[in-house]
């Protein structure tokens, strides 16, 4: 009975001192529930889901994601007569998407929001619409009037070492 009646009371006293010491200060302020973001409804005009990463695609004639479907060209950049990918600047990078018959290059440039179709006469000459040119010459180049906007992205090999099996 004593042990009973020695636990009730322990309570009691947690209780009374949870509520003596506790922060009454905040109980009379209204916390206001803030609302998720969903995706899904920020479409645009074509009703492609942006924030999903989705873009209108004029020779697919659909929403696609141009960074699953499509070749990333990467920004370069001349750094004493050699050649580099600035890896720094890999939101800025470019994609290009080709109809079935490869004869329209569709170019996706960062920040713009409208793509860019560019045509070939025949197989084997570049893709050209205005100033803007794209060769397949060790992968694909871009260029903008004479100057090199893009290359192609390169691949990097990662050697995995060690092994997740236990011994």
């Amino acid at each position: 009975m004593k042990s009973v009646l020695s636990i009730i009371l322990t309570a009691l006293l947690l209780t009374s001192c949870d509520f003596i010491f506790k922060d009454h200060s905040k109980d009379d302020e209204i916390v206001l529930e803030q609302k998720p973001v969903v995706l899904g409804t920020d479409k645009d005009e074509k009703g492609c889901v942006t924030s999903a990463g989705y873009m209108w695609s004029q020779t697919k004639n659909r929403c696609i994601r141009v960074f699953e479907e499509g070749f990333r060209l990467t920004p370069y950049n001349t750094v004493s007569d050699s050649t580099e990918v600035d890896e720094e600047q890999a939101t800025l990078n470019a994609y290009v998407v080709f109809n079935e018959d490869k004869s329209i290059a569709e170019l996706f440039l960062p920040d713009a929001k409208n793509s860019l179709l560019l045509k070939r006469e025949s197989e084997g000459k570049p893709y050209v619409k205005a100033d803007w040119m794209l060769e397949a010459w060790k992968g694909y180049v871009l260029k903008k009037g004479n100057q090199v906007q893009y290359v192609s992205a390169v691949a990097v090999e990662k050697k995995i070492t060690g092994s997740d099996v236990g011994e």
